[in-house]
């Protein structure tokens, strides 16, 4: 399950980089005018003695700054006004008011030459993008500039192409808004409400009886765990695979997609609604017949998916590979501090964007903290009294099956999917997914 580990580790990197970006945005959707133009590269905004300058429609940057905060190893040459920089596979230099650059050594023409300007050598800002092959991207609405190396998009498991045609899709399309609605807490989690709104000064409530909520949404007991090499002729059992939602239009950041194939040729696309997969009832929870022909998956409303078995054997669906849903072990208790981060838009990037995070603490007697009441939108909230939504951030839990169950102090209670990921390298759980989430023990 290595592939999956380094999957859902590749989304927190990607999720973790929103975060830190989210307090650049403010000051950057209030710029107005002639306003200061901003410089980011990757995470970082970098912090000028001599701000950008635009000359003849073309920006100039600050050589040393600039590629200082790229790696390089910047000195300067008096006698001959030679600036150079240089990294392991990269040797650049250039004079002011000469209209070429060297790079390995091979003449470079530039669009505009360098020049000084109170002791500070400016360089073309597409110079910077030819010559370490980065990505420049310019945001005219917010006067800024970021740009992207091969180490962030590495790190979030991408190409320079596939990057590019992200940034171009989203030049070509932008958010209408990014407001708290498409901020991503819970993102596609569904599920059912019930109870009205709770007063202030509300006497506790009774807490519901874990056998009622899990009689309410009892299974059709006819689900059965799969194996991790599959036949695609006798498909059974829950399966979950990763994929990169960039720009957290989708998905908040990370896609968890889940089949659950059950007797008699029928697939649940998705979390099932009221739990983990014991709890599906096809006839209830709209299940879907399937045909298996070709290389693809029809369901019966014409929706159809490819569909593979892969080299080593496991599920792979829209190109997505996929791995069985363990059953949890009987009585598990967790005893750690989970985050989850989602975000919407391209952070950094575009202004319209937006994130959050959420920590749940799990302890061993069976009690739970959260930090972020937004838990109420997980899958299904039963309640066996007349309390509403959750005024708590906090109660007890129990694991069942592949069922998480969430009894709030106000009578409410909230089931979803539960399952493990891959565990560290010490055999600890460090990873667990909570209905269409991931959330992960943060290192810090």
């Amino acid at each position: 399950m290595k592939v999956l580990k380094a999957g859902w580790q590749r989304s927190a990197v990607f999720a973790l980089i929103a975060a830190m970006m989210m307090a650049m945005w403010p000051a950057a959707a209030r710029g107005q005018g002639e306003s200061p133009i901003r410089v980011f590269v990757d995470t970082s905004e970098l912090v000028f003695k001599q701000e950008v300058v635009v000359r003849g429609g073309t920006m100039f940057v600050p050589f040393r700054a600039m590629f200082e905060a790229m790696g390089m190893t910047v000195s300067w040459e008096e006698e001959t006004k030679t600036v150079s920089g240089s990294k392991d596979g990269l040797q650049i230099a250039l004079s002011t008011d000469n209209p070429t650059a060297t790079v390995n050594g091979e003449q470079v023409a530039l669009n505009a030459g360098a020049f000084s300007v109170n002791g500070t050598v400016l360089i073309p800002l597409r110079f910077v993008g030819e010559a370490t092959g980065a990505i420049v991207h310019w945001d005219a609405k917010n006067r800024e500039i970021t740009i992207v190396t091969e180490a962030l998009w590495t790190a979030l498991g991408m190409t320079k192409e596939q990057l590019q045609e992200q940034l171009a899709a989203l030049a070509d399309n932008p958010p209408a808004s990014g407001g708290d609605e498409a901020a991503g807490n819970g993102q596609g989690t569904g599920g059912e409400q019930s109870g009205g709104s709770s007063s202030a000064g509300q006497q506790p409530v009774k807490q519901a009886d874990p056998a009622q909520v899990e009689n309410k949404y009892k299974g059709s007991g006819t689900y059965k765990p799969g194996p991790e090499k599959v036949d695609l002729a006798k498909l059974q059992g829950m399966y979950y695979g990763f994929r990169d939602d960039f720009g957290g239009y989708e998905c908040g950041g990370a896609c968890w997609d889940t089949y659950t194939f059950m007797p008699g040729k029928q697939v649940l696309v998705g979390s099932p609604p009221h739990g983990g997969p014991e709890t599906i009832d096809c006839k209830r929870d709209g299940c879907s017949t399937y045909k298996i022909a070709n290389g693809k998956m029809t369901l019966a409303d014409g929706t159809s998916y490819s569909i593979k078995k892969s080299k080593e054997g496991h599920l792979t669906i829209n190109d997505v590979v996929l791995f069985p849903v363990d059953p949890v072990t009987a009585g598990l208790k967790l005893n750690s501090t989970f985050k989850h981060i989602s975000y919407y838009g391209l952070i950094g990037i575009n202004a319209a964007s937006s994130s959050s995070t959420s920590y749940i603490t799990f302890n061993k007697d069976g009690t739970f903290e959260s930090t972020d009441i937004s838990l109420g939108s997980l899958d299904l909230i039963v309640s066996s009294t007349n309390s509403a939504g959750t005024s708590e951030t906090g109660g007890t839990y129990r694991i069942k099956g592949n069922t998480l169950d969430l009894y709030f102090g106000d009578g409410s209670v909230r089931r979803t999917l539960f399952f493990l990921h891959d565990l560290d390298e010490k055999g600890a759980i460090d990873s667990i997914q909570i209905g269409d989430d991931n959330y992960y023990i943060p290192e810090d």
